[in-house]
């Protein structure tokens, strides 16, 4: 049973200075994950895969997103077409998951054709059937944009546009010649736990002296803050040991996608749900110089170790039904306020549109 702790609250240049966290069974229930479904993943736009996958003809990238398996092909033209990755036959798949190059859309189950459109063109030796109505036989389309070197879908029917929806954010991150990063490398870990647990540690610094020895040696933690200047999206900000600015852009968009940005590399960062104990955590590295990237897969290994562990020990406590609520620190933990704000109001407003 999913219950609402505190009211939906916005925010805008300010957040509550105390607040409760979300209960514990939302971070446990399978039936708040199924919520979430709809609720977040169909209803924002996110960030689908490094513009280089999908650069020429024929490219695709298939990838699951809390659960629907989607894919983003190349046309001959250039144009870049998003679908479920679903035949409407008997469920087979268009694309093998990952990414790579396709001629055509034909399914690999059974062989039925479809046009760049999704529209179908050929059931292979079906047989004569009066009913089969091919405009009715179609692939499930998804909404595809590029921004700048990154390409994000969105599963749901009748979104703004991302230019508009992305606008704050992108203007954090106008300062950087992000086109001039070559794309080099991508990192996936599985994590067992809940997305929300490590999207929770991820929007916090307050546990940065404990378990992040190098980030704490290199960062002056007094100075550690997260902002939240607008409702999409968060920055934090620290000055470094030697007390200069870190130099970069450290941003977290809702609902998954984190962006580490500075003037020569960028490390783009999905929290990708792969049901309600199991999160995938990807990483895909730019770099104007690619020698740069070693070093850069180096650094994030060694906080996503310190990370995945604690993350996985705190999933195992919320789910042996001792912890239920907990109080959020109002000098470090806002941010962490707000994203939990956004996920409740987020299922509460499906919750009551679907009743």
């Amino acid at each position: 049973m999913v219950r609402l702790l505190h009211p939906p609250r916005s925010v805008g240049t300010t957040v509550p200075l105390v607040s409760r966290t979300l209960s514990a069974d939302w971070y446990c229930d399978p039936q708040v994950y199924a919520r979430e479904r709809d609720a977040v993943w169909r209803s924002e736009w996110l960030m689908f895969a490094p513009g280089a996958k999908l650069s020429t003809p024929g490219q695709y990238v298939a990838e699951e997103i809390a659960g629907y398996p989607v894919f983003v092909v190349v046309e001959p033209d250039g144009t870049l077409r998003g679908f479920h990755n679903v035949c409407p036959h008997r469920a087979g798949v268009i694309v093998w998951p990952g990414d790579g190059t396709a001629g055509n859309l034909v399914c690999r189950y059974h062989g039925w054709a479809f046009g760049w459109d999704g529209s179908l063109k050929s059931a292979r030796d079906f047989g004569d059937d009066p009913g089969l109505c091919p405009a009715e036989q179609s692939l499930v389309p998804i909404h595809v944009e590029r921004w700048r070197n990154l390409v994000f879908v969105h599963l749901g029917d009748d979104p703004a546009p991302l230019a508009d929806e992305i606008a704050p954010f992108a203007a954090e991150c106008a300062p950087f010649d992000m086109e001039s990063m070559t794309y080099g490398h991508r990192l996936v870990r599985v994590l067992r736990c809940n997305w929300k647990t490590y999207a929770d540690n991820y929007l916090e610094g307050y546990h940065v002296p404990l378990i992040h020895p190098s980030l704490n040696r290199a960062l002056e933690m007094s100075t550690y803050r997260v902002d939240v200047p607008h409702d999409s999206y968060c920055i934090h900000r620290s000055d470094t040991r030697d007390g200069s600015p870190a130099g970069g852009a450290w941003l977290y968009r809702y609902p998954n996608l984190a962006v580490n940005v500075y003037a020569d590399g960028m490390n783009v960062e999905r929290i990708v749900p792969i049901g309600h104990d199991t999160t995938h955590v990807v990483y895909d590295y730019f770099a104007t110089d690619l020698d740069r990237i070693e070093a850069m897969v180096e650094m994030s290994n060694v906080v996503l170790d310190e990370d995945q562990a604690m993350c996985e020990v705190v999933q195992r406590n919320l789910d042996a039904g001792i912890y239920r609520v907990g109080r959020l620190s109002p000098r470090h933990e806002a941010s962490v306020g707000w994203f939990q704000g956004r996920v409740a109001t987020a299922v509460a407003g499906s919750t009551t549109a679907a009743t």
